[in-house]
């Protein structure tokens, strides 16, 4: 899955096809049901149970997740590299903040790279709690400003907690961060967390992690993806360590789109840059060849790994909507 890093043009927008994968999938058999898929190969879908997985017709741009297990990244390398976006963690939970996070949060955007913070959620700490360590360390890294991408949930684990405290306590930790930075996060988790987490978060812009699959699987609540973690086992030049491997679904144009719509504002509470910055480049403009990305493992239900060191099997099985 690693892509090599020569000979690519910096932010140039990729097709499913340069990675040889075909555009339609083949059906699996899983717990819970979807509707209103073709049964046509021509329609872009075959199913015979109920997960869907839906595969990008389109362009996609590559991006990477990275953690404090990545170490001391060069960031500028990692633009050459293709790389056109990038999530920094900045948190596992409220006992484990990242000490990477800052310097790759003003590295990211010192670099041209467009950024984006994920906490990995633990639903047995305090959501609010967990939301205000958030705001605070954005805030000393300098701010989320206009042009970042929303906040992102790492849902990963039920933590020890029941369906229904995984429930209320992730839209507790949705709300309060919504409204500390007045953009409504996004949401990263798997097709196995779907009988913990239910269907009710689908309005939320999902991150899907499906890993070596040709089309990832939609969890229970959603019928499409906005971010596709495809790979935990990626290289690229700039990252010292296996990174994970990311696709935006559409055109750089299109991410650049997502990034500044429903933005923060003068109403964002203190700690958080409302307004846009004179800080580093502006985000890159269109064009972005692959690269390769930071591990946030799946694993429902007791301990889990951190973010970025892998989890529990990924599902491989996979149908295609329309």
């Amino acid at each position: 899955m690693t892509r090599p890093a020569s000979g690519l043009h910096p932010f140039a927008t990729i097709r499913r096809g340069s990675r040889g994968l075909p555009a339609t999938c083949v059906a699996w058999a899983v717990a819970w049901s979807a509707a209103g898929c073709s049964s046509s190969p021509e329609g872009g879908c075959a199913r015979t149970g109920s997960a869907i997985a839906v595969c990008p017709e389109g362009p996609v741009v590559p991006g990477i997740d990275v953690s404090t297990y990545q170490s001391a990244i060069d960031w500028p390398e990692v633009r050459a590299a293709g790389i056109a976006f990038a999530f920094a963690r900045v948190s596992d939970g409220t006992t484990a903040p990242d000490a990477r996070f800052a310097s790759n949060w003003r590295a990211m955007k010192s670099a041209g790279v467009l950024r984006g913070a994920y906490q990995f959620f633990r639903a047995s700490e305090d959501p609010e709690a967990q939301a205000a360590l958030v705001v605070s360390m954005l805030g000393a890294a300098g701010g989320l400003e206009a042009g970042d991408l929303p906040v992102v949930m790492d849902i990963e684990t039920a933590d020890g907690e029941s369906n229904a405290t995984v429930r209320t306590n992730m839209a507790r930790w949705l709300d309060a961060v919504g409204r500390a930075t007045g953009a409504a996060p996004i949401v990263y988790t798997n097709a196995a967390t779907s009988p913990v987490i239910g269907p009710a978060f689908g309005d939320a812009a999902l991150w899907v992690a499906s890993w070596d699959a040709t089309c990832p699987s939609m969890p229970a609540g959603w019928s499409a993806w906005t971010f596709w973690q495809y790979s935990s086992m990626g290289s690229i030049a700039g990252v010292p360590a296996v990174v994970d491997l990311d696709e935006f679904d559409g055109t750089l144009d299109d991410l650049v789109s997502f990034a500044g719509s429903g933005r923060v504002d003068a109403a964002t509470p203190a700690g958080i840059d409302a307004g846009a910055s004179d800080a580093g480049p502006t985000p890159p403009d269109a064009g972005a060849e692959p690269g390769a990305g930071a591990t946030m493992g799946m694993a429902m239900g007791g301990a889990t790994p951190d973010a970025s060191q892998g989890g529990a099997d990924m599902p491989a099985g996979r149908a295609c909507l329309p």
